[in-house]
């Protein structure tokens, strides 16, 4: 294995050293690092924002103490080769989950760098495990890409402390022109955002098998990361305690198992097959869920479909087509769907109950209430609101089909990795050089594996076989479809998982991180002007080729077609920067940029679930490319931009006697509002000594990168003693 290979190389160069070489130099640095909300008691994580209170209910996040030993020594070989480790021991005692200690290929790696520094012919190499550097962005990463980075605090800490070290053969050669060259063999690694990492359990969740009316344990909704400060609203769609769907759907699975059971003689799980109710693919869950409806009047619709589709035998007896618990003269049908022990159809709304024959049997509860009450079963759900928003599944869901709900009895989730293997590699290379006219300039190339981690959505069967989405005809309808799981991708296989079977499926979230071509550039040249003296003016650009991006088709989603929903769509993307940094009133220095990111494949259109573009007179439904970090149950799934812009404004100053002290000001301002401003000194006590203080302030548009952490804003205080 590639790793592995390098792993022994490095470790095996280090017990040399200790044999062959001098005695080798350590030095180190302590420090420590304490973090508290700005607002009492109020930076509670996406997750607990928008769901339970703050797991640690606590107004300090952060209580951070590291340790980093740094040993450097030399070979004693011909070609003067040295050796350089980095360690580091961690420890927060404020943090949530994982996050408290040591973990690899995070910032808090105990084996942050082990490297052998070499030359051979003319070539320096350096072998082990490393960052590379290529990218010049304040607050952005544009070619600085062969390392991922940890963003589990966002971008607060600096980049050489938020960028992963990998195991890497880094090899430079210096040319005849004066330019250089560089190529680099590396080990491929993912981003690391908060709830969205290595640590998400590959369990199936499951809120076990339902019984009875009852309420059904919540046993699946555990949100990965649950209380950290910056989860993104993005990963709360997938893992979140209440807004994730990786826990929704074991709720929308004990939801259609009870509703199934309440249309069955004693609460007999026959599920809503047409089979069992024909007029099932007649309701739709918009017609329940914003009408003002009683069940009585649904129950009327439901006999008189019934009686148009001709499902009777003729002979008093009930049809097996038929709704239980009666004759087909009555066409019963949600007379018997019950709650419980709750009886919707005979209790009034004072608790009291009228018989079943009475005339005003049904008319207290509408269908609405009905849907409330399934899913207010399960209390950590977001399945279903009343308020006037859209941000509840099943409103989202609103042009399904009851007998869609079939395939649902009972479904589980799982979360997987596809991750790279420890013998695939990343492959960079640089060229740069200085032109006669003073301009710095790079040409930038890499095959590597997007370091944005992206997910895929499928159904299996339980014994891991794919299940395929038919979308199944109704009869008269052309509003929608009712869906079947079937183990054939033609839909001429047998039914995979529904209420006959007495199997159910499993929604499995595919972690995976795929292969793309970054082909970008790099400049820098000074330019005397005659009012602000030197100027230097700097860009860098990165062309993406096949990288994914989310896509969101609110059309299927509305019908329950859940893989088809969110899709990873590949395609193409731009991202430059433009900066000019100039010094001002006596050293300080004064950093304007302009960042876009441009997505060349962007997709808006309003094309429906049967390629129709009726989205026109629909407003749930459209295919449109999504932000990644903002979409939400909450937000629309919030539509991206084509071209996404960001401006940023850095100041840095030294100041006391001798200039030993330093502040530093960054602000990015996100198109749509978002907006992020860290201010940040560090004085010098002694030669040794550093304190430090941060102020980091995120406020605007909540649907924005920057603007959804508002309650994340936070001050730091730290020490740091180096030796």
């Amino acid at each position: 294995m590639f790793r592995n290979k390098i792993y022994v190389s490095v470790l095996s160069a280090t017990l040399i050293s200790g044999l062959a070489t001098a005695e080798p130099e350590v030095t180190g640095k302590i420090t420590y690092e304490r973090a508290d909300y700005t607002n009492t008691r109020s930076a509670l994580g996406v997750n607990d924002a928008l769901g339970s209170a703050n797991a640690r209910g606590k107004d300090t996040f952060k209580s951070e103490t590291s340790a980093r030993i740094y040993v450097d020594g030399a070979l004693e070989d011909e070609a003067g080769s040295t050796y350089h480790l980095e360690l580091q021991a961690f420890r927060d005692g404020k943090a949530v989950n994982t996050y408290d200690s040591n973990e690899s290929y995070t910032q808090r790696d105990a084996l942050r760098e082990a490297y052998v520094d070499t030359s051979y012919d003319d070539w320096l190499i350096r072998a082990g495990k490393q960052q590379v550097v290529w990218g010049t962005a304040d607050g952005m990463k544009l070619l600085d890409n062969i390392n991922p980075t940890d963003f589990s605090e966002m971008a607060q800490n600096q980049m050489e402390d938020s960028r992963i070290p990998v195991w890497m053969v880094n090899a430079e050669k210096s040319l005849d022109d004066g330019g250089n060259f560089q190529f680099i063999v590396s080990q491929p690694k993912e981003n690391i955002f908060a709830g969205l990492n290595r640590g998400i359990s590959t369990a199936t969740r499951s809120n076990g098998a339902v019984t009875s009316l009852t309420a059904s344990p919540d046993t699946a909704a555990t949100g990965q990361d649950e209380g950290h400060p910056f989860i993104l609203k993005g990963v709360d769609s997938i893992t979140g305690k209440s807004n994730g769907f990786v826990n929704i759907v074991p709720d929308l699975g004990s939801v259609a198992t009870m509703f199934g059971m309440a249309f069955g003689p004693n609460g007999y799980p026959i599920g809503l097959n047409p089979s069992n109710h024909g007029a099932m693919n007649y309701f739709q869950v918009g017609s329940f869920n914003t009408t003002g409806y009683t069940l009585a009047q649904f129950n009327g619709s439901y006999k008189k479909m019934l009686a148009v589709s001709g499902y009777t035998d003729g002979t008093g007896v009930e049809d097996a087509t038929l709704g239980y618990g009666g004759s087909a003269a009555t066409y019963d049908g949600f007379e018997d769907l019950i709650f419980g022990t709750t009886a919707f159809w005979t209790t009034k709304s004072d608790g009291t109950t009228v018989a079943k024959s009475d005339a005003n049997a049904g008319t207290y509860f509408t269908g609405q209430a009905a849907l409330s009450g399934f899913a207010g079963l399960l209390p950590l759900s977001n399945l279903q609101n009343t308020d006037s928003a859209t941000n509840s599944v099943f409103e989202y869901m609103d042009r399904t089909p009851f007998s869609t709900f079939d395939a649902f009895v009972g479904a589980k989730s799982r979360y997987k990795f596809s991750m790279p293997e420890d013998s695939d590699v990343d492959l960079s290379m640089r060229y740069k050089n200085t032109t006669q006219d003073g301009v710095n300039y790079s040409f930038n190339y890499s095959y590597a594996y997007d370091k944005n981690p992206i997910i895929n959505l499928n159904w299996e069967d339980s014994s891991g076989n794919r299940l395929y989405v038919c979308r199944n005809t109704i009869s008269g309808v052309t509003t929608t479809k009712y869906l079947t799981l079937n183990t054939a991708a033609n839909c001429g296989g047998s039914a995979g998982t529904n209420s006959a079977t007495g199997s159910a499926a499993t929604l499995v979230f595919d972690q995976e991180v795929k292969r793309v071509h970054n082909i970008g550039g790099s400049f820098d040249m000074a330019v005397e002007t005659e009012t602000l003296g030197p100027v230097v003016i700097r860009g860098e650009a990165v062309y993406q080729k096949d990288t994914y991006s989310p896509v969101m088709d609110r059309g299927a989603l509305s019908i329950g077609d859940l893989p088809a929903a969110l899709t990873m769509r590949k395609g193409d993307r731009f991202k430059y920067v433009l900066g000019a940094d100039v010094t001002a009133m006596t050293n300080m220095m004064v950093s304007l940029q302009f960042i876009q990111d441009r997505n060349l494949d962007h997709i808006d259109s309003k094309v429906d679930w049967d390629g129709s573009t009726s989205c026109t007179t629909q407003t749930n439904c459209g295919v449109y490319t999504t932000d990644y970090a903002t979409m939400h149950l909450t937000n629309g799934f919030n539509k991206a931009e084509k071209d996404k812009n960001f401006y940023s404004l850095y100041l840095s100053k030294p100041y006391g006697e001798s200039g030993q002290h330093r502040w530093n000001n960054i602000f990015i301002y996100e198109e749509n509002g978002g907006k992020w401003n860290r201010l940040d000194t560090e004085y010098t006590i002694d030669d040794n000594t550093v304190a430090t203080i941060e102020y980091n302030k995120y406020w605007g548009d909540a649907n924005t990168q920057f603007g959804q952490l508002e309650k994340a804003s936070n001050v730091q205080v730290g020490l740091k003693y180096t030796f």
